[in-house]
């Protein structure tokens, strides 16, 4: 049963969603615990679309971005493994991974608070049996990655968005471009 939610732009979860992206970034929320910086506090979780900032300017390919559907609640249709974290503190280090984000909007994130540095963050994605819609509640709200759940999620006969070989195949990829 998952338990919390990684709280993600919209745009990112449906990337994550059908396969496109396999890989997060992180640095933290204004109302993220450990100082506004990020941790890796759970390794299995919820992917909770949000729609408060995301701005298609601040994507590579400035392709529209999902309306959200019922603003009174959350779809909850995928969750996701951390396969992998690495601490990114060489900004050119991220132009060698295929990223959604715009070079302006990764470099305001690798400079976020004067501290040069992202998390990179590998995740196996499920894609629940089907999609659950839950109530929106005051305590889901905020600029933080962690969201505990009101209600258990089962995702007991889930698949993963991306075959084992091609996952394994590109999470290799990932890691080789981080010892070079």
């Amino acid at each position: 049963m998952l338990t919390v939610a990684l709280q993600e732009w919209a745009a990112i979860c449906d990337r994550l969603g059908d396969g496109r992206l396999m890989l997060a970034v992180r640095k933290g929320g204004i109302h993220e615990r450990h100082g506004g910086l990020f941790a890796l506090e759970h390794d299995r979780f919820a992917l909770m679309p949000t729609y408060l900032h995301q701005d298609a300017t601040r994507l590579r390919d400035g392709s529209p971005l999902p309306a959200d559907p019922a603003p009174d609640s959350h779809r909850i249709a995928r969750w996701a493994k951390a396969a992998a974290i690495w601490k990114v503190t060489e900004r050119r280090r991220l132009d060698q991974l295929d990223l959604p984000w715009s070079a302006a909007e990764l470099d305001a994130r690798f400079a976020y608070r004067g501290e040069p540095f992202l998390y990179v963050l590998a995740l196996r994605v499920h894609r629940l049996p089907a999609a659950l819609v839950i109530p929106d509640h005051a305590s889901y709200a905020g600029c933080r990655s962690w969201i505990p759940l009101h209600q258990p999620i089962d995702e007991t006969g889930s698949t993963p968005v991306i075959p084992n070989p091609d996952f394994a195949a590109a999470l290799a990829r990932t890691r080789a471009s981080f010892e070079t």
